[in-house]
């Protein structure tokens, strides 16, 4: 199967587990696959530092207004997800039993 049928096959309903198998195949049809984790790890950072900026353009936070910005929140996020979930896969690491695991520890913490 082809990786865009394979996208096609993602909607609202899907796992994140499905997502996660989704960016493992991608990466290996992309040839990404033999990517490090030391390099996956920077290109995460970057990412974040994109969505950072997108974030302050979208609140006007000091900006250099002879410039256009073409920023996106969303396309952002949609990076930093994929790169997380690429350096999760990475670390054998399924990221919903991790979420699951953490957050319970979470749940039993005192928050002031």
């Amino acid at each position: 199967m082809e990786l865009k049928e394979k996208l096609e096959l993602l909607n609202e309903k899907s796992s994140v587990g499905e997502i996660q198998k989704y960016i493992k195949d991608m990466k290996k049809a992309r040839k990404f696959d033999g990517v490090t984790i030391e390099r996956e790890m920077m290109l995460f950072l970057e990412e974040l530092g994109e969505l950072a900026k997108a974030i302050r353009k979208n609140t006007n936070g000091h900006l250099d207004i002879a410039k256009e910005y073409n920023d996106s929140v969303e396309e952002e996020l949609a990076d930093c997800f994929i790169y997380l979930l690429s350096i999760a896969n990475m670390n054998n690491v399924d990221i919903f039993r991790a979420f699951k695991d953490k957050e319970t520890k979470n749940c039993d913490r005192v928050w002031k």
